[in-house]
């Protein structure tokens, strides 16, 4: 039965076991329901004449995932806010003050609540599972750990990394975790059960993990914990630049909590966590966790069908090579494929490095998943086992679709034929291939370990099976999938474009890089439009851009600053000059940018920050909902508004706080959104033409 816990006692009645949901709960989360019938069973368990408890989920593929989501979504009181945590929190008091042997037995993840909970018993063990997780990521929900996480857990680990967990609202992989002294032991999956009773009966109890000396100084007295508490204040306010509420407010309880008794600690955490539970931040940050869950539910039904396939990376790049990593990492079998030794050695390079950033790899499991990868120069008969090939080579109609036309007949016809385009027609690509169906645009973004999106790309005859079979694949990689139509731009830069191209309108009227690009900072862009361009490289912009315009017409155009800079050898940061001079790490908008590019020393007219990021972001809002209109992205309206939002965030960059493109669209007002939109293309001209707001409106309803 779901929404309780199951309390059982060994033969002798030592040990008592709650096993934290039914068999067919594959994640178990923390309903009042579950708390209810969990303070229950320790009621039970403190009559009994057991010495010790067990607490474990029913599988060893999740022990529990937190607090129930959709109960945070629903929060509009604070003081609601505050008793929720207030339950919580006596749960786990109960559990703490048993006064008998109480052993978390963790697999899977172990997160939010469920890490509280944890947090509550004497001993906490995990399997070595690779699912084995544990943290407390709630301010990635705008909110902090609410049934006392901020009390126990400087205890239990010291302060600096309680910190260092609670405000970047961190998971601990099993290894990670044990070196922080978050666990006591890493066991083999196949002993976790049997250890955690062998601990309850108090046989060969785990060594406690020892807190550093300097964390237990500077944890153990006010003076400790006010330096801790400033330099931890000082990193939060560069990193989160005022924009998200949670982080400083945990950081607040945590170190406030140290220094008080329980009930105080206690009381204080509740009150935060209903005063930040009801903040706007926190309601777009729980929208987006809920549109992360509908895209890994977006190949569910196909994810058998791809477990352990052999694929085929083509094009030993920066792209080529980070997409192999990534497969590999996720235990395929990868082949690399390009024309020279050269271009291979630097692909494996790029995979060495990667994986040596993955500290919580051991040297062991590095080298077994650089084994994973071969790296060929010449066709070989182990292609033919095959069953994706993702093409990754630059942007070329004609070497795409020789590629592809090349390897049709040495893979099997089941072998999903991917395009990793970011710009060329995937239906034309595979128009004269042999069952087409399986041709699909595959969409990552660079740098492909870091960002998290894939866009999915459905050909005009791209069969449904083939879209969740690459859809469960990028689940499996740890992307988010979107799914969109095969249209210029597709769906990402097809919103993006717009945006960037005013950014160089506003320089061609006289408005400095600073002004232009400070401007979307404010908004609360991670990086402003003419540094992105830069990013993203002047060629591949200025290729892009072409694309647009013959696909859209002259509400694409923008002044050929970037076709200027080409001929200046300044293609952005690949070449450490763009329209940004690049030394290291720094970057200065280039002195003789005014003078190569004949713009007006200031502007007509001035413009407050807030009329530029208008300028700036309502292009955003206004191509996406022509795209929601137009039904480029998802299965149906629905559908299509969450993977727009979600691409926004993930593949944008658009901030998290606001929730998505289209989410933030209605929290301002589709109406106040077109009129402003209408009032600035009678000022501008066609390219803020609005989108039709009578469809809109009925696309709300």
């Amino acid at each position: 039965m779901t929404g309780t816990v199951h309390l059982t006692f060994s033969t002798d009645e030592l040990v008592a076991t709650i096993t934290l949901g039914a068999p067919d709960e594959r994640a178990i989360t923390l309903t009042p329901s579950r708390l209810e019938s969990f303070t229950e069973a320790l009621h039970r368990v403190a009559k009994s004449n057991a010495r010790g408890l067990v607490i474990r989920a029913p599988s060893l593929d999740s022990f529990c995932v937190g607090a129930d989501i959709s109960l945070i979504q629903s929060v509009t009181d604070p003081s609601k806010g505050a008793l929720l945590a207030a339950e919580g929190q006596r749960a786990y008091d109960r559990l703490e003050d048993l006064g008998i042997t109480t052993v978390a037995a963790i697999s899977g993840p172990c997160v939010g609540g469920g890490c509280e909970m944890v947090l509550a018993c004497r001993h906490r063990i995990i399997s070595d599972s690779p699912s084995s997780a544990i943290g407390l990521p709630e301010t990635k929900l705008g909110i902090l750990p609410g049934f006392g996480g901020t009390y126990r857990l400087p205890r239990l680990v010291g302060l600096p990394k309680a910190l260092d967990i609670i405000l970047a609202g961190k998971t601990l992989k099993a290894s990670q975790a044990y070196k922080a002294a978050l666990v006591d032991e890493v066991v083999p999956a196949s002993k976790l059960f049997e250890r955690a009773e062998e601990i309850a009966r108090n046989q060969r109890p785990p060594r406690r993990r020892s807190v550093p000396l300097m964390d237990r100084l500077l944890s153990s007295n006010p003076l400790g914990r006010a330096v801790v508490q400033s330099r931890a204040g000082s990193a939060l306010r560069k990193q989160t630049k005022g924009f998200y509420p949670a982080p400083p407010c945990a950081l607040e309880v945590t170190a406030r909590g140290l220094g008080r008794s329980r009930p105080a600690a206690l009381a204080i955490e509740a009150q935060k966590l209903g005063e930040l539970i009801v903040t706007p931040e926190s309601k777009a940050l729980v929208h987006l966790f809920f549109l992360t869950e509908a895209s890994k539910g977006l190949g569910k039904p196909a994810r058998k069908s791809i477990e352990g396939a052999h694929a085929l990376v083509v094009g030993a790049g920066t792209m080529g090579a980070g997409i192999a990593g990534t497969l590999a990492r996720n235990g395929h079998q990868v082949i690399v494929k390009d024309t020279t030794d050269s271009a291979l050695k630097r692909g494996r390079d790029h995979v060495s490095k990667e994986l040596s950033k993955l500290r919580y790899l051991s040297s062991f499991e590095r080298a077994a998943v650089a084994n994973r990868i071969d790296w060929l120069q010449f066709s070989s008969e182990t292609i033919a086992r095959s069953g994706i090939v993702i093409e990754a080579v630059f942007e070329d109609m004609a070497l795409k679709k020789r590629i592809f036309k090349d390897l049709a007949n040495q893979v099997p016809s089941s072998c999903i034929l991917a395009s990793n385009t970011s710009s060329l027609s995937v239906t034309e690509i595979a128009r004269e291939l042999p069952h087409p169906e399986r041709c699909v645009g595959m969409h990552f973004f660079n740098p492909v370990e870091k960002m998290p999106l894939v866009e999915i790309i459905r050909g005009a005859s791209t069969s449904e099976d083939v879209i969740a079979r690459v859809a469960a694949l990028s689940t499996e990689m740890g992307k988010f999938p979107i799914v969109v139509s095969d249209v210029p731009g597709f769906l990402i830069n097809r919103i993006l474009i717009p945006y960037l191209n005013e950014a160089v309108y506003l320089l061609q009227e006289g408005h400095s890089i600073e002004a232009i690009d400070g401007a979307a900072l404010s908004f609360g862009m991670p990086m402003g439009p003419i540094r992105l361009l830069d990013e993203v490289g002047l060629d591949v912009a200025a290729h892009v851009s072409k694309v647009m315009v013959d696909g859209y017409g002259e509400r694409m155009a923008v002044p050929p600053f970037a076709e200027k800079l080409l001929t200046l050898g300044r293609k952005g940061k690949k070449s450490n000059a763009g329209f940004f001079d690049y030394q290291g790490k720094s970057a200065t908008p280039w002195a003789g940018l005014r003078e190569a590019l004949s713009l007006p020393a200031a502007p007509a007219a001035s413009l407050s920050t807030e009329q530029l990021t208008d300028r700036l972001t309502l292009h955003l809002v206004n191509e996406a909902m022509k795209c929601l209109l137009e039904g480029v992205a998802g299965s149906d309206a629905a559908a299509a508004e969450k993977q727009i939002d979600l691409g926004t965030v993930m593949g944008i960059g658009f901030p998290p706080f606001r929730g998505g493109v289209l989410y933030f669209a209605r929290s301002r007002g589709l109406d106040s959104v077109h009129e402003k939109l209408a009032q600035l293309e009678k000022k501008y001209g066609v390219r803020y033409s609005p989108f039709r707001a009578e469809e809109a409106r009925k696309a709300a309803q």
